[in-house]
């Protein structure tokens, strides 16, 4: 089944490369939250799926989608 994320290829692929889930972002829209919402904590619950942020540079970029999406 294909789903309208909102997004292009390129972003989509970028997304994917930092552990994104979009069946987890449809499964949390499901749950009633806005898709902007479930994109963020879906971008979060990927970037800490498999080890959580180390250095300065992943705990920016994780703060940057934690306060900014």
């Amino acid at each position: 089944m294909i789903h309208d994320l909102n997004m292009t290829d390129t972003e989509y692929a970028q997304l994917v490369a930092q552990g994104y889930e979009p069946d987890l972002e449809l499964e949390l829209m499901a749950l009633g939250e806005t898709q902007q919402e479930a994109r963020k904590l879906t971008r979060i619950v990927g970037m800490v799926q498999n080890k959580p942020p180390e250095t300065d540079e992943e705990w920016e970029k994780f703060m940057q989608v934690w306060e900014n999406e």
